[in-house]
């Protein structure tokens, strides 16, 4: 079976965007060949031989016409040599890709992750023959062609190893800089824990600013810091490439996802997979993380750090296992890979 696939980017070293590119190899791997058009393209290799990669030049400095010329170039030029189309995440993609998959008769499944309804995914949602998402959470608009599958982690990647900081508590974020993310009640967590520990404790905030808002929000964060004297607790590492994420997964004693967007956040699903104790104020964690222990999902926020040392105090080797082996069994990227694969086969 021959697919075309349509995403943002393909770049290993991106820090937003790099997963992209595990995504990219482990659905070839069940197939003779995958093309792929990207918008812009960074360091791509590595990738086996039946995958060929497109850009439409973003990266080479292109405008929006050019880059709209060379997609539907590419569009005609390779359609007619695949069986199907999968458009990966931004809806415009797929409305783009979607006359060319009805002339072709091609079969148009779209990936969507985000509580976002709008125009676009609702034309999206017209114009596919499958909807695909990883959980309820992330995709609001009711249809009848979703399929909820699952996220797709690389244990090859995110794997397995437990760490015990004697001299001091390392606690991690990674994700976008935004007020959504809720940062600055970690560092309020911080200064609660550093009364009631011992030990020092250190926040590492992996991630950068994307929006104007959010590059505001970085600066009132690190004000804050400095305000409260807490340079020597929290660090601000900054954007960080997927494949260096798992070393400060592995490094930390617990990661923080104290998320409002309400959607299934793939770094949560990243730390667990390699075994880092998970501590979530997000709705979308409710259900998996009480089924693992009740300790880690917080309904609200107060008293934090009584709540964080509680869920330490009755961690253990076990259960850092068990969250691993729950992404293994559910939220496994060679098992999603191959769901996507088959449904061009129905």
């Amino acid at each position: 079976m021959k697919l075309l696939m349509i995403t943002r980017r393909v770049d290993q070293d991106d820090g937003l965007a790099g997963f992209t590119y595990n995504w990219i190899k482990k659905i070839a791997a069940n197939l003779d060949k995958l093309y792929v058009i990207c918008l812009e393209k960074g360091n791509d290799s590595g990738l086996p031989d039946n995958i060929r990669v497109y850009s439409l030049g973003k990266e080479k400095g292109k405008n929006r016409w050019q880059e709209f010329w060379q997609f539907q170039r590419l569009a005609v030029r390779l359609l007619p040599k695949v069986d199907g189309v999968f458009a990966h995440q931004n809806p415009e993609y797929g409305i783009l890709i979607a006359p060319w998959a009805k002339i072709f008769r091609k079969k148009l499944i779209a990936w969507y992750t985000h509580k976002g309804v709008n125009w676009k995914l609702r034309l999206l949602n017209m114009l596919s023959d499958v909807m695909v998402t990883a959980s309820k959470e992330s995709f609001r608009l009711p249809s009848k062609k979703l399929i909820v599958m699952h996220h797709g982690i690389d244990s090859d990647i995110f794997y397995f190893k437990e760490t015990i900081n004697k001299e001091k508590l390392i606690l991690l974020s990674v994700s976008r800089i935004s007020p959504t993310k809720n940062i600055q009640l970690m560092i309020d967590l911080v200064r609660e824990l550093r009364q009631k520990l011992s030990k020092p404790v250190l926040l590492k905030i992996v991630g950068a600013p994307s929006l104007a808002g959010d590059k505001i929000y970085l600066e009132e964060l690190k004000k804050n810091v400095k305000s409260f004297n807490l340079e020597d607790s929290v660090e601000f590492v900054g954007s960080v490439s997927n494949v260096n994420t798992p070393k400060f997964y592995q490094e930390a004693d617990i990661f923080l996802n104290f998320s409002k967007t309400g959607s299934l956040d793939k770094n949560v699903l990243e730390a667990m997979s390699c075994g880092t104790l998970v501590i979530s104020s997000n709705v979308a964690f409710e259900d998996i993380l009480n089924s693992l222990h009740p300790s880690l999902y917080i309904y609200d926020h107060k008293d934090m750090a009584d709540k964080v040392i509680k869920a330490i105090n009755e961690s253990s080797g076990g259960l850092l296992l068990s969250l691993s082996q729950y992404i293994q069994h559910h939220q496994n990227l060679e098992v999603l890979s191959k769901e996507i694969v088959d449904l061009y086969k129905k």
